[in-house]
């Protein structure tokens, strides 16, 4: 993504039409349309008469990706110009920046310096976010600029209701902010027609690409791997989008993973080692939620850590237990549990074990799993493997039509 330019100040409603932004969803998971948040602020700020507030939100809690960090480490005036933007079509006189790392910060503190000079008219505050996997949910958000505990709350009130210091406030991911700047500096480059994948796994080092929206698998396959071979299975979205067959037609859009049973979440995809046994990443995945969930929900407290010993134990089944009806049971009842949205998380992660690796399944109740069952005894921190990091790196892109690589 090109670097910003502090383009013409416009009003919430045609800042919301340019380019087609009207279409872009959100990039920090949820894939919340854009242009209904921007609105819903404006139109809050109006009836309650207070300033509105912008929040870039890149505290990126998710251990595979590293697209935010990036943003805001190599592209700190592009993800700026995106809350420039957004803060002059509502009118809110200040906005923050919350970042995920000490790196991060002092990138943006230089950029923020710059942005005095050339539009002194918004205030921009810098925010360094707790280092855990639920900062960044836009509730903890607001919580941790407020009170500096980076914590859910419970819905409602949302933040484009209450926010900081009581404004009605747009948080938006940086990445989001980011395309919002590059289509306002290219006209005709439509908002949201890429986004940032940190492709990782598969016995490559991660990379991060810039790719269309609605690609096919195979293309991030070829470009990673050097060929069209996706006999693998795939970790899709972080942590929180299950796992599932690498479908070399498999669509990377929110629609074309949704429709088959997995959700793009955050962008990334990990590869799994081929032969790697399923049961053994949801039971990594799971230990990782059960270390690093808020503290605060007992429902998610409990599930978490349940559901990770249940997963864990596959390797060598307890007998008598009745593991064939646990499952399907928390794949439904912890849907919508917390006041974040781990629970759902855990929840997707065992409805794609139940749907997609029956098989593997049913064989661990049969007879375990060795490899299941030395992770179990291994003292490490099961999720080690799973986590991606960005170390000082320049962007390599070829031309403006291929992708953005970072190597990691």
């Amino acid at each position: 993504m090109a670097e910003g330019g502090y383009t013409t100040p416009r009003a919430a409603d045609t800042l919301a039409s340019a380019a087609g932004i009207d279409q872009l969803l959100g990039r920090g998971g949820a894939a919340f349309p854009t242009s209904v948040k921007i609105d819903a602020v404006r139109r809050a700020a109006a009836s309650t008469a207070l300033a509105p507030a912008v929040v870039a939100n890149g505290a990126e809690g998710e251990p595979l990706s590293i697209k935010d960090r990036y943003l805001l480490r190599f592209r700190p005036h592009l993800v700026l110009e995106g809350v420039v933007a957004v803060a002059d079509a509502l009118g809110a006189p200040e906005a923050h920046v919350y970042v995920a790392d000490p790196i991060a910060r002092a990138a943006v503190d230089t950029a923020v310096a710059e942005l005095a000079v050339a539009r002194p008219a918004v205030r921009v505050h810098v925010f360094q976010a707790q280092e855990t996997y639920v900062a960044g949910e836009e509730t903890a958000v607001v919580r941790a600029l407020t009170k500096g505990i980076a914590r859910p709350t419970d819905k409602p009130p949302r933040p484009y209701q209450v926010g900081v210091g009581g404004a009605p406030t747009l948080v938006l991911n940086v990445e989001t902010l980011a395309c919002i700047a590059r289509s306002l500096q290219s006209p005709s480059a439509e908002a949201g027609g890429t986004f940032l994948t940190t492709v990782s796994g598969g016995g490559r080092p991660p990379v991060l690409y810039e790719v269309p929206v609605d690609a096919p698998l195979h293309e991030v396959t070829r470009a990673h791997f050097g060929d069209d071979d996706t006999g693998r299975d795939l970790l899709i979205g972080g942590f929180f989008g299950g796992l599932l067959p690498a479908w070399s037609d498999l669509r990377l859009s929110h629609a074309g993973v949704r429709l088959r049973r997995g959700s793009l979440g955050c962008g990334s995809l990990h590869f799994l080692e081929r032969g790697a046994c399923p049961i053994r990443i949801a039971a990594d995945v799971a230990g990782y939620y059960a270390e690093h969930n808020a503290r605060q929900c007992g429902t998610c407290i409990s599930s978490t850590s349940s559901v990770a010993a249940t997963l864990a134990q596959l390797g060598n089944p307890t007998p008598g237990v009745n593991y064939a009806s646990m499952l399907p049971r928390w794949a439904t009842q912890l849907i919508g549990r917390g006041a974040c949205a781990v629970p759902d998380a855990v929840a997707t992660m065992i409805r794609s074990l139940l749907h997609f690796y029956p098989q593997s399944l049913e064989r661990h109740l049969a007879q375990g799993c060795e490899a299941c069952a030395e992770a179990a005894a291994d003292p490490t921190p099961r999720w080690e493997h799973l986590t991606v990091s960005l170390p000082g790196c320049a962007a390599k892109q070829e031309s403006p039509s291929d992708p953005l690589a970072v190597s990691a």
